[in-house]
């Protein structure tokens, strides 16, 4: 059983390097079998160290490595909180861990009615958002109370693209996955990671080809529509 908290395991790349640690060069003379050499460390041969297995190497690698930099630990989904079957919901939930990973990359475009009877909208970097709620930052979604139904997603000035119905102001925002292209009189998105353009309309487009459009008809939102890009490797 690997012991807690063995930081020498570290010191070694594989575990090749680790059992070599344990051997002396005149023992090649003798023995000339390195796959009993290894055999023998294992056995404790000339120490009184435990001797882990490979499993176990590697395994005690991996948690000290965690230890050290929490930050690289896999932090829990926002979505498990979910509570809902709204579609638009489920929609993004589905979405949070492969845009989390940077396989995929989704736009979210809605517009909410103010209590006040005037409409927002805008366009919201889904990945760039979460990011933003994992790390506490000033005026982030609330991530884990939107799935717990808790907090009402909704645009703001920050994001990618924003819209007052009311006071006809327009935001406009590079977000940390995308750069804001002007293309004729319609808005487009260029990928930062592999400088795809990703554009965000019905109309024929040179580049439909880099997202897939996505509809859903919630009853707390409204129409939500996703605008969803495969990452692909930077040329």
């Amino acid at each position: 059983m690997a012991i807690r908290g063995d930081f020498n395991v570290l010191k070694f790349k594989t575990y090749e390097e680790y059992l070599g640690s344990f051997t002396r060069m005149d023992e090649y003379r003798y023995l000339s079998s390195k796959k009993m050499i290894n055999a023998l460390v294992k056995l404790g041969y000339r120490t009184n160290t435990t001797i882990y297995e490979e499993a176990e190497f590697y395994e005690q690698q991996k948690n000290l490595l965690l230890l050290l930099n929490p930050k690289s630990t896999t932090t829990t989904l926002f979505s498990h909180h979910l509570k809902s079957t709204d579609p638009a919901l489920v929609a993004l939930a589905i979405r949070e861990e492969p845009n989390m990973q940077k396989k995929l990359s989704t736009i979210i475009l809605l517009q909410l009615r103010q209590r006040s009877g005037f409409d927002i909208s805008g366009y919201i970097d889904y990945e760039d958002s979460l990011s933003a709620c994992a790390q506490h930052k000033l005026g982030a979604l609330n991530w884990r109370g939107i799935f717990e139904g808790r907090v009402m997603l909704r645009p703001n000035p920050g994001h990618l693209s924003f819209y007052d119905w009311h006071s006809g102001k327009i935001s406009i925002n590079h977000s940390g996955n995308y750069e804001i292209i002007h293309y004729g009189t319609s808005l487009m998105f260029k990928h930062k990671g592999d400088h795809k353009f990703v554009p965000v309309t019905v109309a024929d487009n040179l580049y439909k080809e880099n997202v897939k459009r996505s509809l859903y008809m919630s009853p707390i939102y409204g129409c939500v529509i996703l605008y969803d890009h495969v990452v692909r490797k930077a040329s």
